[in-house]
């Protein structure tokens, strides 16, 4: 370390660990500016995945028992 002694150890050191912190908050930096932004396709579902339509879902509930037969026919015409 040439004539520096013990604070060019400690100074390599420093240095050393100053640059890798500095790498990852560049990482941070680049991955929040260049990376996928919330709501893009990156971060959504799949393509394949769909929503289930309003009838699905009453018939979910229908299975569940959380609709009476009445009720469940009622919701089906008007959804139809």
């Amino acid at each position: 370390m040439g004539s520096w002694g013990l604070f060019g150890g400690l100074f390599s050191w420093i240095l050393t660990i100053g640059l890798l912190v500095g790498l990852v908050f560049l990482g941070i930096w680049l991955w929040r500016r260049f990376g996928p932004v919330e709501g893009s396709a990156a971060w959504t579902q799949s393509p394949t995945a769909r929503q289930p339509s309003p009838l699905d879902v009453l018939q979910a509930r229908y299975a569940r028992g959380e609709l009476t037969r009445e009720e469940y026919q009622m919701m089906q015409q008007d959804l139809a």
